[in-house]
């Protein structure tokens, strides 16, 4: 059957959200010094044909499941565009970098039954490098988007093809980022959530800067302001990175309605955006200011409106999310929640609650892990999820795997098992970090991330959203290490001795947390995933190399230690 023959409902609602806005600014691409290049619907559509054609004749007519190795931009737009509606799969993944282990592309694209994998000649050598893996016929071949040139015909085993419009994987914080295949059905369920939820209409304007290859930017930020006939303008991850005022800038300028992060986005926007620049901002158009994708300590988003309220930015607009791959994106969380009730269990007190709804509280439970025991409200469990949004499997994954993920209850419901601790109390769900990621004192669970929030308190060089506490090496109940980067361009710390003797009573008092070895790292030392997210579990296997990068270290206690 031909790909218009298969027609489906999703693709027909792409059609239309392009002919909605024919000739009205449909997606904006903002460069460097200025430059933007602002994409109609009927040329959006336009271009997306003829990838589309371009596909047929280098790879054999389609549909294909493709993987995408694309910078950030237009070519990866229009591609995303060509997929939805020609019927396809995309599985959009991060461009190879240096750090990146042997045959990561290779193991994606054998586990997706990709076709291809897309990517501009810059990055070809390395795309194919990557698609070799340990010494193997490579998984499938490269198209290079800007050159294409037609492929071999051999195809690679794994999915079905083109069972799922997207296919998109998670972090991979605590392991290999695993596959997510995500249908028509939840893709729709789920955007419609944020439509009647945070009022994504065709009169708003995303502003998005996240990557396009992890579900907050790929499905918050693209696909679902392109499925509410909304404009969206879309900027580099670098550029943000690099400047963080260039996003507000961009709120400002475009009048941005709908635009957010994870934590350490709002972290540096507070740290590094001068008066100066902050000065000419007009934020008043900033109606939804969503932080997730990691804990959210408590006090942040009340200093971050702080910050920008003579800039017009309302304190409503600012609230806590949670969500994740697996559920196609949002899970709770939305504008209003600001006023949180007193009665914060003393167990999250160090982090921001994300407002429910009746519709999101219907889908949480607050879960015993070993039994699937539903907890009561107040009490501090695994987070599990249901719902038509969320996933029900793994591709590739083996069956103890999804024995881990995946819990069916007697009542039919399939649960999925989030590996995220927190709880609910009133409206709010609070998330306390990932359960691999605890430390247990006196039977009572600590996340790392509140240990690494306070010792970042202690001194104003240091990153609290670039730090990794674990379980100690002396595998003493209650102690920890910890490896915190300083922001960029800090000198060393002069006396790091004082400032960890600081950290080591502020953690104590706060969390009960003993702290054993403590170093300070260059930024950029720690391992991350593609998403920014700190792999705490790998940096606690790559103790000795990192103290080996430290640009400071607490040298009485490293000699204890080490004695």
């Amino acid at each position: 059957m031909t790909r218009r023959a298969t027609e489906t409902s999703l693709q027909r609602e792409i059609a239309a959200a392009l002919e909605q806005r024919h000739d009205a600014p449909l997606i904006t691409v903002l460069g460097r010094r200025g430059r933007h290049r602002t994409m109609t619907g009927a040329e959006l559509g336009a271009r997306a044909t003829e990838m589309q054609a371009l596909w047929d004749r280098c790879l054999g007519e389609g549909p294909h499941v493709l993987m995408a190795a694309l910078p950030a931009g237009e070519e990866f737009l229009i591609a995303l565009v060509a997929t939805l509606l020609g019927g396809g799969t995309l599985v959009p993944v991060a461009p190879p970098r240096a750090a990146d282990p042997p045959g990561r592309l290779a193991r994606m694209a054998r586990t997706c039954g990709a076709r291809a994998v897309l990517c501009t000649t810059n990055s070809r050598g390395a795309v194919e490098q990557q698609l070799i893996g340990e010494g193997e016929e490579p998984a499938c071949p490269v198209l290079a988007v800007d050159d294409p040139e037609p492929v071999p015909d051999a195809a690679s085993g794994g999915a079905a093809p083109c069972a799922f419009p997207i296919i998109q994987h998670t972090s991979g914080s605590t392991r290999f980022p695993k596959a997510v295949p995500v249908t028509a059905d939840q893709i729709r369920h789920n955007c419609g959530l944020i439509q009647s939820l945070w009022g994504m209409n065709r009169d708003s304007v995303m502003v998005n800067w996240l990557p396009h290859y992890h579900d907050m930017g790929l499905m918050g930020c693209i696909v679902y302001p392109l499925l509410s006939g909304a404009h969206s303008v879309q900027m580099s991850p670098f550029d943000m990175i690099r400047r963080p005022a260039v996003w507000l800038e961009a709120v400002s300028e475009w009048r941005g309605t709908i635009s957010g992060g994870p934590t350490f986005a709002f972290l540096e926007c507070l740290n590094r955006i001068s008066e100066e620049e902050a000065q000419g901002l007009d934020l008043g158009s900033w109606e939804r200011a969503f932080c997730g994708a990691e804990p959210v300590p408590s006090g942040l988003l009340a200093r971050f409106h702080q910050r920008f309220a003579a800039n017009g930015l309302a304190r409503d607009a600012v609230f806590a999310c949670y969500g994740m791959a697996e559920c196609t994106l949002f899970a709770a969380g939305e504008a209003g929640g600001a006023g949180q009730a007193a009665a914060t269990p003393e167990a999250w007190a160090g982090f921001e609650g994300c407002l429910l709804s009746a519709e999101t509280r219907k889908h949480i439970r607050i879960a015993e892990p070993e039994t699937g025991r539903a907890l009561p409200d107040g009490a501090t469990g695994e987070i599990w999820l249901s719902g038509p949004s969320v996933c029900d499997r793994y591709l590739g994954a083996a069956d103890d795997e999804e024995a881990e993920s995946f819990f069916d209850a007697p009542d039919g419901v399939r649960w999925l098992r989030t590996g995220d601790l927190g709880g609910i109390a009133g409206e709010h769900l609070y998330i306390a970090g990932r359960a691999k990621d605890l430390i247990i004192v006196n039977g009572r669970n600590v996340a790392a991330a509140e240990v690494e929030w306070l010792a970042a308190r202690e001194h104003a060089d240091l990153s609290p959203s670039a730090a990794a506490a674990f379980d100690g090496l002396q595998a003493e109940p209650g102690h920890a290490d910890l490896l915190i980067e300083l922001r960029a361009g800090c000198a060393p710390i002069a006396d790091p001795h004082a400032v960890a003797e600081r950290i080591r009573k502020a953690v104590a008092a706060g969390t009960g947390v003993r702290l054993g070895r403590i170093a300070f790292l260059p930024r950029g030392a720690l391992p991350r995933t593609s998403s920014g997210k700190i792999r705490r579990q790998q940096a606690a296997g790559d103790l000795a190399r990192l103290h080996e990068q430290a640009l400071c270290l607490d040298m009485a206690r490293m000699t204890e230690g080490a004695a």
